[in-house]
């Protein structure tokens, strides 16, 4: 018997990081549609997890750097995934380093992956 995965869609507000070095145009976010780590913490222990997500800018907004801040929905794929993501919860988004910082303002639905 194959277990199926639960899959959550949340909306948040995101701030880009900073671009990382100088003279760098690029804010290393990726491209909306992209695959990223999402590192929340558990509400109980605190304890931090990391989760797979898939980004997508709501609303078709641009990505900008710096000090932009912008609606976006994710994917989130884990079973565990409500434990440490509900509304007004906090997260980082992930790509060899800190890409952006959030906060969840609400879950949008959950499905289970078929194998």
């Amino acid at each position: 018997m194959v277990k199926q995965v639960k899959n959550y869609k949340y909306r948040a507000l995101v701030k880009l990081a900073p671009a990382t070095g100088a003279g760098d145009t690029d804010p290393a976010f990726p491209r909306m549609g992209s695959r990223v780590v999402l590192q929340a913490h558990h509400h109980e222990t605190h304890h931090p997890k990391m989760f797979p997500a898939l980004i997508n800018a709501a609303d078709g907004e641009l990505l900008r750097p710096a000090d932009h801040s912008i609606q976006m929905t994710m994917t989130v794929v884990g079973d565990d995934a409500r434990d440490y993501l509900e509304p007004g919860d906090t997260f980082v988004l992930w790509r060899g380093h800190d890409i952006a910082q959030g906060v969840i303002s609400r879950r949008l639905f959950l499905w289970a992956d078929a194998p």
